[in-house]
């Protein structure tokens, strides 16, 4: 066995059974006495032999002292002085147990001085013994082992891990944060990625665009059909729709229709006479507006009055002309002229006049009295030229009325004839303004520039009021209406009476009738299922196709009936006819469900006098786009949002809201307004709307205002007069 003094000095002892017995060990270099230790040692060394004790003889104590010679002591022999004690240098462990953690097992020894060193004592000091050994190291430069379980090595490799992670952290939330920054200003935003633009003389003033194939376009700009490759830039093919012969052919038209009228007229320098250029654009105008772009797939539609045309995908020829039945539905007039405020005689529209208004510079409102009344001044002057003695016919906009009329109504399920007939005609005519003010604000004698927009509302609802516009005239005459199904001959007709224009309305389980403030249910066998009574008339709609914001005012979705009247959002159990629940809200045009059938709203922020005074004009009334989330299963409102416009798209976590303004859509040369050159200039202003709580996302605008506006995920087709763009952004 060997061991070693705490002060160097090494020593070999023979351990035997005799030595079971205490003995005496004192280091003869210091003197320091080691007995129990190094008896410990052997008892835990004979331990492991099994070797049983012998009785000892007395004992002797037994002082070593120094000697090259090798160390042997036994009980059965006495020491003599010519016994040497050996003193043997090994790079093996000296002792099993460590002599600063006693009872606990040494595994390697220290690298200076050589004594044994247990796992406790190398997490302090690695492979030294303790920190004198450590510095001596260091100053002679011996190299030595690193320990690793140490716990400087640990906490090193641990602050060494925290520092990475911590970089790594850092690293992540500035490549988050930057990320976040080009998204938001950048990548989230839209950006153009497609645009063709056109010559001056090909200005456009109708048109669409429709994504199709595999990055392809297909747009009608004005006239121009045309497909374009997304990726290269490059056209496919183009094909102009409008000739120059046709324009012309409507200019000779109205050119002697206005050379007969002078020639039948007593005053025909009263008659006047448009400009060429004025006249072959209103040509072009009402040609461009008789277009409608549709596409399916590979399959190009044009649709024109009477037909419709089918163009090739490849080569954008002409395959096929296939005639179009009559559709019932309103119909869209153009009238192009006049200036702001003009009504030629005609009913100012209020909502038209604010809206036009509220658009003029600072400069132009300061001095809108003036103007007004200066327009004013003019329009009596005219009345008074014309004016011949005889009494003159007061303008009750009492519309004439078809007695019979049939329409075919496209539907779900086909087509669904719809015969009307006029039984008893009742045309009611109501005051639609309030009673002019007593006391005129022109004859404040403290009359100021802050009195401006009173004396403007004064001044625009007196010319209402010369003009006829304070009356309405609504229609609450007697019809007979027929519904019949072509597509299924053996099923009977129904016949019915109803008060108020009639409207069908096609869907895949029923076929509604509306007219005035009751609707009828059949179903598709032509069986009435049940009626109602609403608050108030059902808007008009023409039944078969959505508006640009939303479809309606009656619409069928998952076994509910949703009908919406002037004022008021019902919706109806498709079955029974129940009312599940109603919504006041004053101005809804249009809904849109979601992959969820949530219900959205786009509706206004009017009030029930709006509808009782339809026709007061109020320029300092400013009626605003609001969309609505609701429940459809309890009509409640989930959220209620004022993003600036109506929405006129959704899909999954796309909606957006469009709002656009141009003060000369027509681009005529001149106008009959003095106002027009100060008013604002023309806008387009498209928001992204977060569908969890209503938010914006995003705005965009730009300074002009596009003819059409269509969505397609996160693409957006723009047509302006001289351009087709396509705008685009990241989503995720």
């Amino acid at each position: 066995m060997k061991i070693q003094c705490s002060c160097g000095a090494k020593y070999a002892l023979d351990v035997t059974p005799e030595m079971a017995q205490p003995i005496k060990f004192v280091c003869p270099q210091c003197g320091l006495d080691s007995s129990d230790f190094v008896n410990q040692l052997i008892r835990s060394e004979l331990a492991e032999q099994n070797v049983q004790p012998v009785s000892p003889p007395p004992e002797i104590p037994i002082v070593i002292k120094p000697a090259p010679a090798r160390l042997k002591i036994s009980h059965s022999e006495k020491p003599t002085e010519s016994v040497q004690p050996e003193i043997v240098a090994t790079g093996e462990i000296v002792s099993k147990y460590c002599p600063k953690h006693r009872g606990v097992l040494a595994t390697e020894k220290c690298a200076v001085c050589g004594k044994p060193i247990c796992p406790q004592c190398m997490e302090l000091f690695g492979y030294f013994c303790s920190p004198l050994c450590k510095n001596k190291a260091e100053q002679q430069g011996l190299a030595a082992p690193v320990y690793a379980k140490q716990k400087f090595q640990v906490e090193k490799q641990f602050w060494r891990k925290t520092a990475w992670v911590f970089r790594a952290l850092v690293f992540a939330v500035v490549c988050a944060l930057g990320f976040w920054i080009w998204y938001a200003w950048f990548g989230s935003v839209p950006h153009t990625y497609f645009s063709v633009r056109f010559a001056d003389d090909d200005r456009a003033y109708a048109g669409g665009a429709q994504l199709a194939g595999q990055d392809q376009i297909i747009f009608l700009h004005g006239g121009t059909l045309a497909r374009y490759d997304l990726k290269t830039q490059k056209p496919i093919w183009s094909q102009e729709l409008i000739a120059k012969e046709q324009v012309a052919d409507i200019v000779k038209r109205r050119d002697d229709a206005r050379a007969r009228e002078i020639a039948a007229s007593s005053e025909p320098e009263n008659i006047h006479t448009p400009l060429a250029s004025a006249e072959e654009r209103e040509a072009k105008i009402a040609l461009q507006n008789q277009l409608a772009l549709h596409v399916a797939g590979e399959d190009v539609w044009v649709a024109s009055p009477g037909k419709m045309t089918h163009y090739d995908w490849n080569s954008g020829k002409i395959l096929a002309e296939t005639a179009l039945p009559e559709f019932g539905g309103a119909e869209n007039n153009f009238s192009g002229g006049g200036g702001l405020f003009s009504s030629d005689g005609q009913p100012l529209d209020p909502n038209k006049v604010a809206a036009q208004a509220q658009n003029l510079s600072l400069p132009a409102r300061i001095a809108l009295p003036a103007l007004l009344g200066n327009d004013a001044h003019e329009q009596q002057l005219e009345a008074a030229l014309k004016d011949d003695g005889s009494p003159r016919p007061r303008k009750e906009n009492s519309p004439a009325r078809a007695t019979e009329n049939s329409r075919l109504i496209p539907g779900e399920n086909g087509f669904v004839q719809f015969d009307v007939k006029l039984l008893q005609q009742n045309i009611v005519t109501r005051e639609a303004m309030r009673a002019a003010p007593k006391n005129s604000a022109l004859n404040d004698p403290n009359l100021n520039v802050s009195q401006t927009a009173a004396v403007a509302n004064e001044t625009l609802n007196e010319m209402q009021r010369n003009n006829g516009g304070d009356k309405v005239s609504e229609d609450d005459s007697r019809y007979q209406v027929t519904v019949h199904l072509p597509n299924s001959p053996s099923v009977a007709d129904w016949t019915g009476e109803v008060v108020g224009p009639p409207q069908l309305f096609s869907f895949k389980t029923v076929n509604v009738i509306a007219a005035g403030k009751t609707i009828i249910v059949l179903d598709q066998s032509n069986k009435k299922l049940w009626d109602a009574t609403l608050t108030y008339n059902v808007s008009t709609g023409n039944g078969f196709e959505p508006s640009q914001f939303g479809a309606g005012p009656v619409v069928e979705h998952n076994g509910t009936l949703y009908v919406f009247d002037q004022a008021v959002l019902s919706a109806f159990d498709l079955t029974t006819g129940n009312a599940r629940w109603r919504l006041p809200s004053v101005g809804v045009v249009g809904l849109f469900f979601d992959d969820q059938n949530d219900l959205y709203v786009n509706t206004t922020t009017g009030n029930p006098d709006d509808i009782k005074y339809s026709r007061q004009i109020d320029i300092t009334k400013s009626t605003q786009a609001v969309l609505l989330k609701i429940d459809p299963a309890r009509g409640k409102i989930l959220w209620s949002a004022k993003p600036g416009g109506f929405i006129s798209y959704l899909s999954g976590k796309f909606i957006y809201a469009v709002e656009s303004y141009d003060p000369n859509p027509t681009d005529e040369e001149i106008l009959n307004d003095s106002l027009v050159d100060l008013q604002k200039p023309p806008y387009l202003h498209i928001a992204r709307i977060n569908p969890k709580n209503g938010r914006v996302l995003w705005d965009y605008y730009q300074d002009r205002c596009p003819i059409a506006v269509q969505f397609d995920q996160n693409r957006i087709q723009l047509i302006f007069k001289r351009e087709v763009q396509m705008l685009k952004y990241l989503a995720f």
